[in-house]
């Protein structure tokens, strides 16, 4: 992993606070459909409008950012694109079967059976499409960009998922 190079000394002068910047634009949403599983109990299919934010807190580099703004929504309006306009799918979920075969998902819980065209699916690595772990996969996925860009002064990520108006999940990763 390369190492940023405009990492500067502790500012000295303004040592006294922390340092933390938030993105959170109309364009950081996506819609998707998704059930959740309760044991031997499984909603219905539905769909939510989502809105994203994202937070981190580090320590300033020699220009004085934690990270540009436009990185940072660049981060998250690509994997919210990626989520846009699908049927999530938990594939870590023991009551859930998932099949892929000639361009379709079927997926299996119980006597329940959706069969998708394999375009309009996203199997996530979680157990179940909730809010939280939607935040905690975005989460991971933006840790990940901010690592491949070397940024090193990241102290903490925190991502939130808002499912509707007034109902948003959060999740927080300390990153050094």
């Amino acid at each position: 992993m390369a190492k940023l190079t405009n990492r500067a000394a502790p500012n000295t002068l303004f040592n006294m606070g922390k340092y933390s910047i938030h993105v959170e634009k109309d364009y950081l949403k996506f819609s998707a459909a998704h059930f959740l599983v309760f044991g031997e109990r499984c909603e219905r299919l539905h769909g939510h409008n989502y809105a994203v934010s994202v937070d981190l807190e580090g320590e300033l580099d020699n220009i004085g950012y934690i990270l540009d703004f436009t990185v940072l929504k660049e981060f998250a309006e690509n994997h919210c694109n990626e989520l846009d306009h699908k049927t999530i799918i938990p594939s870590k979920n023991k009551h859930v079967q998932i099949v892929e075969s000639s361009g379709n998902v079927e997926v299996l819980f119980r006597d329940k059976k959706f069969t998708f065209p394999e375009s309009d699916v996203l199997i996530l690595p979680v157990k179940n499409c909730t809010a939280e772990l939607l935040a905690c996969y975005l989460s991971k996925r933006i840790r990940d960009d901010l690592e491949d860009m070397g940024a090193d002064n990241i102290i903490s990520l925190k991502v939130g998922v808002e499912e509707s108006p007034g109902q948003t999940a959060y999740y927080v990763e300390e990153l050094g």
